[in-house]
């Protein structure tokens, strides 16, 4: 038996600095009894993303060494996860302000080694307290990711993702 997706009900879908940010807000504790899967996506129903092994795999694009927090399998492709920093939990009233530029990056440059390892699309998505995002890149944030993982000078040292979010940032000012 075929089991149809329910849609995603995100809170909120707006643009941020070229990455269209979907945001889905609630309370944690609500999802505490849940199993890991809801616990950590609770925007999705049914069916579940399957979770995938991650220890001690390396994804990798060029000198890009991607390191999500957690990988899910997911329809044709994959949902790579990255842990936002610390902070208050996300809510509708302050996730503009507590959504880090450098958490975007770092979970776009995760996507984007899963992706090339696993020669399948990846999607983005960014855990923090109170929320789930969801992040869809523009084509020039897309370029930008390209360009920072592009070498200016032969056998440069291997990026994590944390890296390449550091030199797209440094690029900005």
């Amino acid at each position: 038996m075929s089991e149809t997706a329910e849609p995603l009900r995100w809170t909120v879908v707006e643009p941020v600095g070229g990455v269209t940010v979907h945001a889905f807000f609630f309370v944690p504790h609500a999802f505490a009894l849940l199993d890991a899967v809801r616990k950590e996506l609770p925007v999705f129903g049914v069916p579940l993303p399957e979770p995938v092994h991650v220890g001690g795999t390396e994804f990798r694009l060029g000198r890009l060494r991607g390191e999500p927090a957690a990988l899910y399998l997911h329809g044709n492709g994959y949902l790579s996860v990255t842990r936002a920093a610390p902070s208050e939990d996300h809510d509708g009233s302050n996730w503009r302000t507590l959504l880090q530029p450098a958490d975007i990056w770092t979970a776009l440059a995760n996507a984007m080694a899963v992706s090339a390892t696993m020669r399948q699309p990846a999607a983005a998505l960014l855990r923090a307290g109170g929320a789930l995002y969801f992040l869809a890149p523009s084509p020039p944030v897309m370029r930008k990711l390209l360009q920072a993982l592009t070498p200016t000078e032969p056998d440069e040292p291997v990026l994590s993702a944390a890296d390449v979010a550091q030199l797209c940032l440094a690029d900005a000012s």
